[in-house]
């Protein structure tokens, strides 16, 4: 049975591709908005329309909403050279799809869903001690935090006739990523990387989970506002991350310590337009790295929604690395 049409942004990349997986096997038809240059690898030959559209042009989207009832906004930028350009990228993109939901949805009783998907940076650090959770005050320390946060509360002010709801991932991984390749590599040579001392833990979140968790926000009638999402364990320390490469690599791991002054001057040397585009040296990442950590609480998207997680660490790591040797990538 047809559920209907979404719109989802950014269905070509890692997160957007699963989260168009799963609307298919729920039974919605999906349209993405893809650019020029957009590598159609993960979706081809799905029955997935596509549309080129400049989302950073607000009468270029008049069409995209067109016949859906919900839209799942999944691009943006994670790395980018200034504070402008994630604005351009983050918040740009948002407020022009707001608008023009508010137009295309003005006569609808379905009370179809706007759907962002933000990033745990909107909130800022938090430790393993004390996970971060949805009544806390937002405090983001880099400037792709800060694009985020304003984002959220674009959806969250906009007028219209359509529920808004917003998921932030922590640190996702999961097979279609390459970020976390680096570490998979080294993992099967016995070692792993502590990028600095302050970092007390991390929450991590299977891209193929947090789609479902995206899925599940736009199913659900009472779901409203902002939801962290984890993998069902709040925060991994670093012997545990360590333990569960162990796993799936089937080597001991040792774990070598490497300050943060190495990376500011290999970022230095790069030069700052060539490291922002480096997953460790873009100085936003260093600056997550000196924070206290990145660990949040998923329980009450859970709550709400009825979702639960199907891949803890173990699972989602042992996945990734056959994907990863599918690929021939590793």
């Amino acid at each position: 049975m047809n559920q209907g049409l979404i719109a989802l942004t950014g269905g070509t990349g890692f997160l957007g591709s699963h989260i168009a997986d799963i609307l298919l096997a729920r039974g919605y038809s999906v349209r993405t908005s893809v650019r020029p240059s957009s590598n159609h690898r993960w979706i081809e030959g799905k029955g997935i329309e596509t549309q080129v559209v400049d989302l950073s042009n607000a009468e270029a989207c008049d069409h995209f909403l067109e016949g859906a009832s919900g839209l799942i906004h999944c691009a943006g930028a994670v790395t980018a050279t200034s504070e402008d350009q994630y604005r351009q990228a983050n918040v740009v993109t948002t407020v022009n799809l707001l608008a023009r939901a508010r137009v295309a949805w003005a006569d609808r009783t379905d009370n179809p869903a706007f759907i962002l998907i933000s990033s745990m940076a909107a909130h800022g650090p938090a430790g393993i001690d004390s996970p971060a959770v949805e009544t806390n005050t937002p405090s983001p320390i880099t400037a792709y935090g800060r694009s985020k946060l304003a984002a959220e509360k674009a959806v969250l002010s906009a007028e219209g006739n359509f529920r808004r709801a917003i998921l932030r991932p922590p640190s996702l991984y999961g097979p279609r990523d390459p970020e976390f390749l680096p570490l998979f590599k080294a993992a099967t040579k016995g070692i792993t990387a502590r990028l600095g001392r302050s970092m007390t833990g991390l929450s991590l979140v299977d891209g193929r989970d947090a789609a479902s968790a995206a899925v599940a926000l736009l199913q659900c009638q009472q779901a409203h506002g902002a939801f962290f999402v984890d993998d069902g364990k709040v925060g991994y320390n670093w012997d545990e991350l360590a333990a569960v490469l162990s796993s799936v690599s089937g080597k001991k791991i040792r774990t070598l310590q490497v300050p943060l002054v190495l990376l500011k001057m290999a970022a230095a040397l790069l030069g700052r337009r060539r490291s922002a585009s480096s997953p460790v040296l873009n100085p936003d990442r260093i600056s997550d790295l000196e924070s206290v950590g990145w660990v949040c609480d998923g329980s009450l998207l859970q709550q709400v929604t009825g979702w639960t997680p199907a891949l803890d660490a173990t699972r989602g790591f042992t996945d990734t690395m056959q994907f990863f040797k599918e690929q021939d990538w590793l």
